[in-house]
């Protein structure tokens, strides 16, 4: 009776590993790939910002228009995504940098790194 007992409870335990485990594998290998690719969007969004001039309207409307800027736009905060699409804003220069908007930018992606704890 007791062999029986140990069988059935090894066989359970068996049963129950063998889907548990895969499960918890498949849980961690999905965090890597999500940690992966935030830190693929940081380096796109910091290398288009750092490639454009956002003094010139062209070169705004082309990143407006980007696959790096419609990533990024749903994580930037509503007060900065209205300042960076305002039209006919000028931004003086200074203090950091002569392209503020290069700047709130950049400050958006690093406050999205902080956010993912990239950093």
């Amino acid at each position: 009776m007791e062999t029986a007992i140990v069988a059935a409870v090894t066989a359970v335990i068996g049963f129950l590993s063998g889907l548990i485990v895969p499960w918890i594998r498949w849980r961690i290998e999905r965090k890597r790939e999500l940690l992966a690719h935030r830190r693929r969007l940081i380096t796109l969004w910091r290398t288009t910002i750092g490639g454009h001039n956002f003094n010139s309207p062209e070169e705004r409307s082309d990143f407006g228009s980007s696959t790096a800027y419609s990533s990024l736009r749903p994580l930037m905060r509503p007060e900065i995504v209205e300042k960076f699409e305002a039209a006919r804003t000028f931004y003086v220069g200074g203090g950091r940098g002569e392209d503020v908007r290069t700047q709130m930018l950049l400050d958006e992606v690093a406050r999205i790194e902080r956010m993912w704890d990239l950093i």
